[in-house]
């Protein structure tokens, strides 16, 4: 964490200590205490190994009681991440492992009023006090890192200037909506911090040996020979809308720590390429065109090193395997037409005179995407406007949402292919019941007789939207949250239309464009453009503007 008055070069210490834990071989490298092995896996710094290569930690599955792993190959157990500890299993081992008197850690959130980057040294302090003179608490976290690869320097540091502590998530994003509602220009994003490290007992039980090992905090689990480790009847999407159980397949390293619930987490812990091979089949059609899945690898490959440290601060893992970060599914959803991408672009990022591009990407935008700094607050990023999705391009913003809607551009790239998904133009109808409903978590305002967008973005996206009602008059912030009180609308570019009587409408018809946030790429748009024979760095320029591809490591 920074002091208020200066942003030091990140240090090295955690890069360091990872690649010791990692790679025990090492000639020299100093045994390591559990509580050294903790703080590796609660830093918020990028770290590469020896052969310049990010390493990338993903939770796969949290609060969970009890977990199954097994493998074709012979696993290594290190309890505590103790290489001097280490416990080899048989082949074909199955392991159940549980939480003994797993003590939940502290946390508090900060809402997030910006986030800079960290060798703007006087923008950041700038920044820092202009807050800090609307007698807000002001709070300044670090991430990220300064690197020397292939010849040039990549800089990921960040600062994320947070404000007003509350004690949960729920509570910050409740106070970051009154602070817009009071006129701040903050973001929707929290920031968490942890007070207090969570604490308990791991331990492996494997059913045929009788083996028991038992961990304090963390237990790794190393495959020999690059074998899979599958994660059985594994819970994914925990905590969100889309989840489920399935087996799941993992390469790399795989290990076991406790959450700020008590309970356990599994991460996985390998490569950022490999990685992006379990990222990109799950985030974009295997069977697009080549180009498209490689404009998905780089645009992925940036939102690696974009995310970490802005997510996740008080866990022991750098990202998540949900939409939140990026959909990883590991080995069980790779595909050879998205791992030649991957390797075809491997190291390749997304640069501009600012530095690294924050590659964001969503669905489909509709034919128009939507401006960073309108979505999620903040300054702007000259990379992201918002673009007209079409050849002519043009970041001239939507004025007439009702006839961009109802007549959208028929050249735009996204056009066929999220035509063909049903995503290009939509509707969704929700009866006057409905909507009261929805709105009830916030108090309600009675019968909706009007639903206003109080504030639209370039691409038409409502950004705040006002609810009349006959027992009071309500506005949200916030797209997303207003696609959900409105029952999921798949994107916030819609124009709401009454049914009934004017004084008393009995249902709400809400026509509109796109699937997603609609900010950076278009996927859907990006497949037009491969179909239409554009190479993948056109692709990605034409979405991330005055942006050039240079390969990284």
């Amino acid at each position: 964490m920074l002091s208020s008055r200066a942003v030091p070069p990140l240090p090295s210490v955690h890069a360091l200590l990872l690649l010791t834990m990692l790679l025990p071989q090492v000639a020299g490298a100093q045994p390591l205490t559990r509580k050294d092995r903790l703080a590796v896996l609660y830093s918020n710094q990028v770290v590469f190994d020896r052969h310049g290569e990010p390493l990338v930690s993903v939770r796969l599955t949290e609060a969970q009681d009890s977990v199954t792993v097994r493998s074709g190959g012979r696993l290594t157990l290190l309890p505590g991440g103790d290489d001097a500890a280490r416990v080899t299993a048989r082949r074909r081992a199955r392991w159940t492992f549980t939480v003994e008197d797993g003590r939940p850690g502290r946390v508090r959130s900060w809402v997030v009023a910006e986030r800079l980057p960290a060798a703007q040294l006087e923008a950041v302090a700038a920044a820092r006090a202009r807050w800090a003179a609307t007698g807000l608490e002001v709070r300044l976290f670090e991430a990220g890192a300064l690197l020397g690869l292939a010849g040039k320097t990549l800089d990921t540091r960040t600062v994320t200037i947070g404000l007003d502590p509350q004690p949960d998530a729920a509570a910050a994003r409740a106070r970051g909506a009154a602070l817009r509602a009071a006129g701040h220009a903050v973001t929707d994003e929290v920031i968490a911090e942890a007070l207090s490290r969570p604490t308990g007992w791991i331990v492996a039980r494997e059913a045929k040996s009788k083996v028991q090992v038992r961990a304090r905090d963390l237990l790794w689990i190393t495959p020999d020979d690059d074998a899979e480790v599958e994660i059985v009847d594994l819970e994914w999407g925990h905590g969100t809308p889309k989840r489920g159980r399935a087996d799941r397949r993992y390469r790399g390293d795989v290990y076991l720590a406790i959450g700020n619930d008590g309970r356990l987490v599994v991460a996985n812990l390998l490569p950022a390429e490999r990685l992006l091979e379990g990222v990109v089949p799950s985030e974009i059609f295997p069977s697009a065109p080549a180009a498209a899945l490689r404009a998905q690898a780089v645009a992925a490959r940036g939102q690696l090193l974009a995310k970490v440290g802005t997510r996740h601060r008080a866990d022991p893992y750098l990202l998540c395997a949900e939409t939140h970060c990026q959909v990883y599914t590991g080995a069980t959803k790779a595909h050879p037409r998205t791992t030649a991408a991957v390797r075809a672009t491997r190291g390749e990022l997304l640069f501009d005179a600012e530095g690294l591009v924050d590659t964001t990407y969503s669905s489909a935008c509709g034919g128009h995407s939507e401006a960073f700094h309108r979505m999620w607050g903040g300054a702007p990023k000259a990379a992201l406007p918002g673009v007209w999705d079409q050849p002519a391009g043009g970041v001239e913003p939507i004025t007439d949402v009702a006839a961009f809607v109802d007549h959208p551009p028929p050249n735009a790239w996204c056009a066929a292919s999220a035509g063909k998904a049903g995503v290009f133009r939509w509707t969704r109808r929700r009866t006057a019941e409905q909507v009261a409903a929805g709105l009830a978590s916030r108090g309600g305002v009675g019968r909706v007789l009007r639903i206003e967008a109080a504030r639209r973005g370039v691409s038409g996206r409502a950004l705040a939207v006002t609810y009349v009602g006959d027992a009071g008059r309500l506005t949200v912030e916030g797209s997303y949250v207003n696609r959900t009180l409105l029952g999921r609308l798949p994107s916030g570019a819609w124009v709401a239309r009454p049914e009934g009587p004017a004084d008393r409408p009995t249902a709400w018809t809400f026509d509109g464009a796109g699937f997603g946030h609609g900010v950076g790429m278009c996927q859907h748009g990006a497949i037009g453009q491969a179909r239409a024979g554009r190479g993948h760095a056109d692709i990605l320029t034409h979405y991330y503007r005055g942006s050039h591809v240079e390969r990284a490591w």
